[in-house]
Protein backbone atom coordinates (compact mmCIF):
# COMPACT_ATOMS: atom_id res chain seq x y z
CA UNK A 1 0.00 0.00 0.00
CA UNK A 2 1.46 3.33 -0.62
CA UNK A 3 2.26 5.90 1.70
CA UNK A 4 -0.79 8.24 0.41
CA UNK A 5 -3.10 5.48 0.62
CA UNK A 6 -2.42 4.60 4.36
CA UNK A 7 -2.68 7.95 5.54
CA UNK A 8 -5.74 8.26 3.53
CA UNK A 9 -6.97 4.83 5.37
CA UNK A 10 -5.67 5.94 8.58
CA UNK A 11 -7.57 8.97 8.21
CA UNK A 12 -10.57 7.27 7.43
CA UNK A 13 -10.74 4.09 9.66
CA UNK A 14 -11.69 6.78 13.14
CA UNK A 15 -14.43 8.73 10.82
CA UNK A 16 -15.89 5.34 9.37
CA UNK A 17 -16.25 2.40 12.48
CA UNK A 18 -18.50 4.77 14.27
CA UNK A 19 -20.95 5.32 11.47
CA UNK A 20 -20.34 1.63 11.22
CA UNK A 21 -21.65 1.22 14.96
CA UNK A 22 -23.91 3.79 15.38
CA UNK A 23 -26.37 1.63 11.99
CA UNK A 24 -25.93 -1.56 14.19
CA UNK A 25 -27.37 0.26 17.35
CA UNK A 26 -30.83 -0.69 18.36
CA UNK A 27 -33.16 1.38 18.00
CA UNK A 28 -34.74 2.43 21.33
CA UNK A 29 -38.39 2.24 21.47
CA UNK A 30 -38.87 6.33 21.59
CA UNK A 31 -36.99 6.29 17.93
CA UNK A 32 -39.22 3.01 17.17
CA UNK A 33 -42.70 4.81 18.19
CA UNK A 34 -41.36 8.26 16.51
CA UNK A 35 -40.83 6.15 13.03
CA UNK A 36 -44.21 5.01 13.44
CA UNK A 37 -46.39 8.26 13.91
CA UNK A 38 -43.98 9.42 10.76
CA UNK A 39 -45.04 6.27 8.65
CA UNK A 40 -49.01 6.52 9.38
CA UNK A 41 -48.01 10.14 8.39
CA UNK A 42 -47.19 8.68 4.92
CA UNK A 43 -49.77 5.74 4.74
CA UNK A 44 -52.18 8.54 5.60
CA UNK A 45 -50.80 10.54 2.24
CA UNK A 46 -50.91 7.51 0.41
CA UNK A 47 -54.62 6.75 1.40
CA UNK A 48 -53.26 3.35 2.49
CA UNK A 49 -56.38 2.99 5.11
CA UNK A 50 -54.99 -0.91 5.36
CA UNK A 51 -51.68 -0.16 6.37
CA UNK A 52 -53.16 2.28 9.29
CA UNK A 53 -55.47 -0.40 10.67
CA UNK A 54 -52.52 -2.71 10.70
CA UNK A 55 -51.13 -0.71 12.84
CA UNK A 56 -54.30 -0.95 16.24
CA UNK A 57 -53.79 -3.48 18.62
CA UNK A 58 -56.75 -6.15 17.74
CA UNK A 59 -58.72 -4.39 20.82
CA UNK A 60 -58.07 -0.53 19.79
CA UNK A 61 -61.13 1.50 20.35
CA UNK A 62 -61.22 5.12 20.22
CA UNK A 63 -62.66 8.02 21.84
CA UNK A 64 -66.31 7.80 20.63
CA UNK A 65 -65.76 3.60 20.61
CA UNK A 66 -65.34 2.83 17.39
CA UNK A 67 -63.26 -0.75 17.21
CA UNK A 68 -60.97 -1.42 14.22
CA UNK A 69 -63.60 -2.19 12.01
CA UNK A 70 -65.60 0.96 12.45
CA UNK A 71 -62.15 2.96 12.49
CA UNK A 72 -61.44 1.48 8.72
CA UNK A 73 -64.64 2.90 7.88
CA UNK A 74 -64.06 5.90 9.12
CA UNK A 75 -60.73 6.15 7.51
CA UNK A 76 -62.38 4.97 4.02
CA UNK A 77 -64.75 7.48 4.20
CA UNK A 78 -62.47 10.32 4.69
CA UNK A 79 -59.87 9.58 2.03
CA UNK A 80 -62.96 9.72 -0.35
CA UNK A 81 -64.41 12.93 0.37
CA UNK A 82 -60.55 14.41 0.48
CA UNK A 83 -57.90 15.12 -2.52
CA UNK A 84 -54.19 15.85 -2.29
CA UNK A 85 -54.14 14.67 1.72
CA UNK A 86 -50.60 15.87 2.84
CA UNK A 87 -50.15 15.40 6.94
CA UNK A 88 -47.26 17.07 8.94
CA UNK A 89 -45.79 15.99 12.16
CA UNK A 90 -45.26 18.98 14.35
CA UNK A 91 -44.30 17.66 17.54
CA UNK A 92 -44.79 14.57 19.81
CA UNK A 93 -43.98 13.69 23.03
CA UNK A 94 -43.70 9.36 24.00
CA UNK A 95 -43.84 9.01 27.19
CA UNK A 96 -42.58 5.35 28.23
CA UNK A 97 -44.70 3.49 31.11
CA UNK A 98 -43.10 0.50 31.15
CA UNK A 99 -41.69 -1.49 28.58
CA UNK A 100 -44.62 -2.36 27.07
CA UNK A 101 -46.94 0.27 27.27
CA UNK A 102 -46.68 3.96 26.12
CA UNK A 103 -48.44 7.26 26.53
CA UNK A 104 -48.20 9.22 22.87
CA UNK A 105 -49.49 13.20 22.05
CA UNK A 106 -48.44 14.34 18.61
CA UNK A 107 -49.76 17.54 16.97
CA UNK A 108 -50.46 17.02 13.51
CA UNK A 109 -51.16 19.65 10.63
CA UNK A 110 -53.19 18.72 8.18
CA UNK A 111 -53.78 20.19 4.35
CA UNK A 112 -55.53 18.63 1.20
CA UNK A 113 -55.99 20.00 -2.26
CA UNK A 114 -55.40 23.31 -3.31
CA UNK A 115 -55.02 24.23 0.22
CA UNK A 116 -51.36 21.94 0.03
CA UNK A 117 -50.60 23.63 -3.08
CA UNK A 118 -50.35 26.60 -2.15
CA UNK A 119 -50.20 27.09 1.62
CA UNK A 120 -46.47 28.78 2.08
CA UNK A 121 -47.46 31.07 -1.08
CA UNK A 122 -51.47 32.22 1.59
CA UNK A 123 -49.77 31.65 4.71
CA UNK A 124 -52.33 29.03 5.52
CA UNK A 125 -51.02 26.38 7.70
CA UNK A 126 -53.66 24.12 7.95
CA UNK A 127 -55.86 22.82 10.55
CA UNK A 128 -54.32 21.44 13.02
CA UNK A 129 -55.23 18.30 15.74
CA UNK A 130 -53.50 16.73 18.90
CA UNK A 131 -53.74 13.29 19.21
CA UNK A 132 -53.41 10.95 21.82
CA UNK A 133 -52.29 7.45 21.52
CA UNK A 134 -51.93 5.10 24.57
CA UNK A 135 -49.93 2.36 22.61
CA UNK A 136 -48.71 -1.36 23.96
CA UNK A 137 -46.08 -3.66 22.84
CA UNK A 138 -46.63 -7.57 22.41
CA UNK A 139 -44.28 -8.10 19.46
CA UNK A 140 -44.32 -4.35 17.69
CA UNK A 141 -45.76 -1.29 19.17
CA UNK A 142 -49.86 -0.94 18.19
CA UNK A 143 -52.20 1.77 19.06
CA UNK A 144 -54.39 0.20 21.64
CA UNK A 145 -56.46 3.80 21.88
CA UNK A 146 -56.73 6.86 20.03
CA UNK A 147 -58.53 10.34 20.74
CA UNK A 148 -57.93 13.64 18.77
CA UNK A 149 -59.16 17.11 18.81
CA UNK A 150 -58.62 20.27 16.65
CA UNK A 151 -56.35 22.36 18.35
CA UNK A 152 -56.18 26.19 17.14
CA UNK A 153 -52.74 27.95 16.87
CA UNK A 154 -52.64 29.29 20.61
CA UNK A 155 -52.97 25.56 22.05
CA UNK A 156 -50.68 23.85 20.30
CA UNK A 157 -47.16 22.59 22.03
CA UNK A 158 -44.16 25.29 21.92
CA UNK A 159 -42.12 23.06 19.70
CA UNK A 160 -45.69 22.66 17.05
CA UNK A 161 -45.49 26.33 17.04
CA UNK A 162 -41.97 26.84 16.21
CA UNK A 163 -41.93 24.22 13.33
CA UNK A 164 -44.88 26.08 11.98
CA UNK A 165 -43.37 29.48 12.29
CA UNK A 166 -39.89 28.06 10.31
CA UNK A 167 -43.07 26.78 7.50
CA UNK A 168 -45.07 29.86 7.76
CA UNK A 169 -42.83 32.68 8.68
CA UNK A 170 -46.21 35.25 8.89
CA UNK A 171 -48.01 33.51 11.64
Amino acid sequence: MSGNRKLTAALLVPLLVPMLFSHCRSKTDREIIAALIAKMAVQVEKKDAAGLIARLAENYNDFEGRDRTQTAAMVEEYFSRYRGIVIKVLASRIELRSVQSAAVEADVAFYSGAASAFRKLIGFSGENYRFKFTMEKIDMWTIRSCQWEYIPLSGLFPESLQILRELFPDL
